[in-house]
């Protein structure tokens, strides 16, 4: 559309008084002439020629210097940041060798090259690499320039009322989706980019401390499978902890007594360091039981350590991660969930994958920061901390998550210990899964309304949260809305096939010429830069890669279902 506004403003060839430049003529493109293309540096060639071009070379050169990380950039060192501006600056001429301007290829190369220089110069003294630096700019040039370029064709070519309704609607679509893919692209690039990883070091080599706190663990259950809590409560047994420690199995309205007896025939046996409560008709769900135990400890439980009822935990579980409490300032501490009985379902280890990306890329971002969330199972919380917030908010399905953003809020500090101290079981079924991920996404978004104030302030509230900590709570819970933006565009293009089969033309903007090549570079450039973030993290193969995005896909409907339900 950029191209057909550009010929239209064209004059045919001949002195400058031939024509008024006030009646612009379209006649070569009714006649099927090829005009002549104007250099990106002519005054006559207008504004969306112009965006067209530069937005061509800025996808390419995003691409190119994606395509290196992928493959070399990181093995480079200090090499791998002026190598991707040298990328970035092809990119740019290539956008205008492709846009049909030949002369506009040196101008072309500096545009494109001109923020990853800023970016890299900038940036030096920072924790990331030269050349992690230089691919987020090129990224964000290149998100910025579609944005632009997007909203002057909507403006300029939309036709009538509802077709610049729609447009207009499409175009907050894709720059909320470009918004999304920026923060994603931000996360992997802080952990896959970054020289140095101060906080994680610092909890890695936490010392032993001269007191340990006394620790209480508490598995919460429901209608859970004897035999399979059994094993789960004999593993806790196991923990190789200096302290004074206790366990608490919590069984909430489970009806059936040939379930939870056998269970707290069991606790019995084990002898006095495990107790045993069932709660019959208890409000709250699994917050309500939990905060009803906790009210139940005795004074000595300084900590209490949550494991689901499927964990088979290691012997130095506690050992390894109460010793954080020694810092009055640490409220939470959690470990990755980590999951067993996988290898040899293709389903399952690609479920394993998808779940893996959070824990190795998305927390140890975060914990940067002092922004991680408390994850439910296998992590723990102090006792003070707790009861000083009002305990588990019992109106959140995510109530972890939820706590865990108001202890920040109160200037504690969580601490991610990346190493997994145990496995647990994933949902067999691709129906519970569905289940399961309804959940999680729907509690992020009750989450992001009831503090949505909090988060966006940037003063005041009763939530003392840094920008750092806003930020990834804020993001956190609007990449739930990712699959939402993909049902919305969905929904208009769509539309816009069926009213035109209908023979009702509703006008809305769509790319032509050149600008055909932006979507599919975004595209493979996401897929690319995604399935390389989960293999450098996880460790996984290509098709496992794969399957674990297919997963992903697959949940789509469900993530955004989810969503607007909240």
């Amino acid at each position: 559309m950029g191209e057909r506004s550009a010929l239209c403003r064209s004059r045919r060839g001949g002195p400058r008084n031939a024509r008024s430049p006030q009646t612009p003529r379209c006649d070569h493109v009714r006649q099927g002439r090829r005009p002549r293309i104007e250099p990106i540096g002519s005054p006559r060639k207008d504004v969306l020629a112009v965006l067209l071009e530069l937005l061509v070379g800025t996808c390419i050169a995003a691409a190119l210097v994606t395509l290196a990380v992928v493959t070399v950039l990181p093995r480079l060192g200090r090499a791998g940041g002026p190598l991707a501006i040298v990328l970035a600056a092809i990119g740019g001429a290539l956008g205008a060798q492709i846009a049909g301007d030949p002369a506009g290829r040196p101008l072309g190369a500096i545009l494109a090259a001109a923020v990853p220089v800023l970016a890299l110069v900038a940036g030096r003294s920072g924790c990331w690499h030269g050349w992690a630096r230089v691919t987020l700019a090129a990224l964000a040039q290149a998100a910025a320039v579609y944005v632009l370029y997007a909203l002057l064709v909507t403006a300029t070519t939309a036709r009538g009322t509802a077709g610049m309704v729609l447009g207009s609607v499409l175009w907050l679509v894709q720059l909320a989706s470009l918004l999304l893919t920026m923060s994603f692209a931000v996360e992997l690039l802080d952990v896959l980019g970054r020289r140095r990883f101060p906080v994680r070091d610092a909890a890695l080599a936490a010392p032993e401390p001269a007191v340990w706190p006394g620790v209480c663990v508490q598995i919460p259950a429901y209608n859970e499978p004897p035999e399979l809590l059994a094993e789960t409560i004999r593993a806790v047994m196991r923990q190789d902890y200096p302290g004074r420690w206790m366990v608490q199995v919590v069984d909430n309205n489970t009806r059936d007594e040939a379930v939870w007896r056998p269970i707290e025939a069991l606790c019995a046996e084990l002898g006095p360091r495990v107790r045993f409560i069932h709660l019959a008709d208890w409000p709250g769900y699994k917050s309500g039981a939990l905060n009803e135990a906790t009210r139940r400890l005795p004074g000595w439980v300084d900590v209490i350590a949550v494991v689901d009822a499927d964990y088979l935990v290691e012997p130095g579980f506690l050992r390894a991660t109460a010793r954080h409490f020694a810092d009055p300032d640490v409220a939470f501490v959690q470990t990755p969930q980590h999951y067993r009985d996988w290898s040899d379902d293709r389903y399952l280890a690609g479920l394993f994958y998808s779940y893996k990306y959070f824990f190795d890329v998305s927390m140890v971002s975060r914990a940067e920061h002092n922004a991680i969330i408390f994850g439910g199972t296998m992590g723990l919380v102090r006792r003070e901390a707790l009861e000083r917030i009002g305990g588990w908010d019992e109106w959140c399905i995510t109530e972890d998550a939820e706590a865990s953003l108001r202890l920040l809020g109160l200037g504690y500090r969580g601490v991610y210990d990346p190493r997994p101290y145990g496995s647990g079981l994933m949902p067999l079924s691709f129906e519970g899964l569905k289940k399961q991920r309804f959940r999680w996404a729907f509690g992020g978004v009750q989450i992001l309304r009831k503090h949505a104030g909090a988060l966006l302030r940037m003063r005041g509230g009763a939530l003392r949260l840094t920008t750092g900590q806003r930020i990834a709570y804020l993001t956190g819970a609007l990449q739930w809305f990712n699959e939402v933006l993909g049902a919305l565009f969905t929904g208009l293009l769509l539309t816009a096939a069926v009213t035109s089969a209908l023979g009702a033309h509703i006008g809305l903007p769509a790319l032509s010429g050149a600008a055909l090549v932006v979507p599919p570079l975004l595209i493979v450039t996401g897929g690319v830069r995604s399935q390389w973030g989960l293999r450098r993290t996880a460790g996984c193969s290509r098709g496992e890669a794969l399957r674990a995005h297919l997963v992903w896909f697959a949940l789509s409907w469900v993530v955004a279902r989810a969503c607007l339900s909240a």
